[in-house]
């Protein structure tokens, strides 16, 4: 998310921030409130892009004169926050705790910071009150809030009176604080309710592939937008879950409704980097790529640190062959928020989209590693691992996604695999069962067609079921008439049904309108090989895989087993 503040450059005593990236959202705040009371924060938002990181991180923490540490669950997992702490009690700089939540420190951690006596946000009324006291007070925390156990047992001082000088600071600071103060004023603090309904659709956005989830942020977003006009990023995140509610169902209105919230958010303030990174995704979508790329520039340039923009702007690099910065830009995102599985997502489905598999794979693992529930990226770890032939682990994740979320999707895929496996009786099973979920898709009827067609005694079911899938791809063709595989599916339907005219007719059109799509030319080799156009199809297979399409798929296609036997193939990659 954006970052609220700049981080402080210069020679006046800093506070350095440890945090984990999963509670940014409160820590934010705090910054804003520390930062309009004059304390001098440093924290990520300092690192120079391109620059050493670790050494920029090493110099601010020996240079800082206490350091925040924000404590939770997510920041006693992260090695990130970890070595912060630890390289500043090597260097003995003195740590704040601050609890965010319940939680156990480690043991080596309770040894180091049990003589300090901690803040605690979530039970502590005037918590802000006390922390920025604490962090202005000439005479360091020590004087007002540590309790060090040599000065207890050399001078013997009663605990009791510790407890009456802590309660004397407090009172000096409630009788000494304006009456009346202003309010602080910030784009990230909106009204108090509308930041609660706010925050808690943040949190149920990272887990947007749960039921419900989706949902109930977007009703959330659209209540802080109600209760607070002026929240822009309020009504930028709504448009990023409005956009999100369009690429599941396709219906457009979500997307218009995503466009209006947009433009809104430009409108209230066009300086905040999630604003842009919301009107760019949504460009992203409708196909604009130069207007998409304007706008996450300029996100970056609000905020280069900004872990969305950098993934965002990398779809836009990818949709423009700029491969290397794509990945760069991927790298960067997942480096800023390890702990984003949005991102890690993206960035699987970039390599996968490059046919990089294995390492698709490794990313969607990582992704089941933290949340085993996750639909998406069990269905997408699935399809990687079908695609490098392990089929029983594919199938094994694609039965998992069902028990989660019995979809259309899922049915398909694993019907998919199962056929891939040569077990085409549950193929078809699988098959069926998507159909019964939408049966308006004319590839899963394309593809058990197939199944039937390769099946002993299916012969009539497999005739019946092509003529349904030839129905629904010509009606979709009629629709959008450029859709390349709406006619090269059409293409292989008719030459397994013995109308090679037909067949070769949608076939010169798919690839008038995909020359250079490796995919569209190898079920061209399918289909000249089904019509016993035997020198064609091996024109087209070697052609396809020129064009990175893997060899594997046609060595998994049964229709082509005496088609790959020829001798002119022998000596392809």
């Amino acid at each position: 998310m954006n970052k609220p503040i700049a981080a402080y450059r210069g020679d006046e005593p800093f506070v350095f921030v440890c945090y984990a990236h999963l509670d940014a959202e409160s820590v934010y705040s705090d910054l804003v409130e520390m930062d309009s009371n004059g304390v001098k924060i440093w924290y990520d938002e300092g690192i120079q892009a391109g620059s050493a990181w670790r050494g920029e991180i090493a110099a601010a923490i020996k240079g800082a004169k206490y350091l925040l540490f924000f404590i939770s669950e997510s920041s006693l997992k992260s090695t990130h926050c970890l070595r912060e702490v630890d390289y500043a009690l090597s260097y003995d700089i003195e740590i704040i705790p601050v609890y965010l939540e319940e939680c156990v420190l480690p043991a080596e951690l309770e040894l180091a910071l049990n003589r300090v006596q901690a803040l605690f946000r979530h039970t502590d009324s005037k918590y802000l009150e006390h922390l920025v006291g604490v962090l202005k007070e000439d005479k360091g925390l020590a004087s007002i809030l540590s309790v060090k156990k040599k000065n207890r047992s050399r001078f013997g001082l009663p605990v009791f009176l510790i407890a009456v000088g802590v309660l004397a600071f407090l009172i000096w600071q409630q009788w000494g604080a304006p009456r009346d103060p202003e309010p602080i004023q910030s784009s990230i603090v909106a009204t108090p309710n509308a930041y609660d309904g706010y925050l808690e659709a943040l949190e149920l956005m990272k887990r947007w592939d749960k039921t419900g989830n989706l949902d109930s942020a977007i009703e959330l977003y659209s209540e802080s937008t109600k209760l607070d006009p002026s929240f822009a990023l309020a009504y930028a995140r709504l448009a990023g879950a409005l956009r999100l509610r369009y690429v599941i169902t396709r219906d457009e209105s979500w997307l218009d409704q995503a466009t209006e919230n947009a433009n809104e958010a430009v409108r209230l303030n066009p300086d905040l980097a999630p604003v842009q990174v919301a009107l760019g995704r949504i460009q992203i979508t409708r196909g604009n790529i130069d207007l998409a790329s304007a706008a996450l520039k300029r996100a970056l340039s609000i905020d280069p640190n900004d872990a969305e923009a950098n993934q965002a702007i990398a779809i836009v690099y990818d949709r423009q062959g700029r491969l290397q910065d794509a990945e760069a830009s991927f790298q960067k995102a997942a480096w800023l928020d390890p702990e984003s599985l949005l991102i890690r997502d993206s960035y699987a489905n970039f390599l996968f989209r490059q046919s990089r598999f294995e390492d698709a794979a490794a990313h969607w693992r990582a992704v089941i590693r933290v949340a085993p529930d996750h639909f998406s990226a069990l269905v997408n770890l699935g399809t990687a691992l079908s695609e490098t032939g392990k089929m029983a682990e594919a199938i094994t994740m694609y039965t998992r996604a069902i028990e989660i979320r019995p979809t259309y999707m899922a049915y398909s895929n694993l019907g998919t695999a199962y056929g891939r496996a040569e077990r085409y009786p549950e193929a078809v099973e699988a098959l069926k069962k998507a159909l019964e979920i939408n049966d308006s898709d004319w590839l899963a009827w394309g593809n058990l067609a197939y199944a039937y067609s390769w099946m002993s005694g299916a012969d009539s079911q497999a005739r019946e079921t092509f003529e349904r899938a030839i129905q629904l791809a010509e009606a979709a063709k009629k629709q959008d008439p450029r859709d390349s595989y709406a006619h090269s599916d059409l293409a292989l339907y008719y030459a397994k049904t013995g109308h090679p005219e037909a067949a070769l007719q949608s076939l010169q059109t798919a690839i008038a309108l995909s020359p250079d799509s490796g995919e569209i030319l190898a079920a061209a080799a399918e289909v000249y090989e089904l019509i016993g156009q035997r020198d064609k199809a091996i024109e087209q297979v070697k052609k396809s895989i020129e064009l990175g399409y893997p060899r594997q798929r046609f060595q998994r296609n049964p229709e082509l087993t005496e088609l790959l036997a020829d001798t002119k193939l022998q000596s392809l990659p």
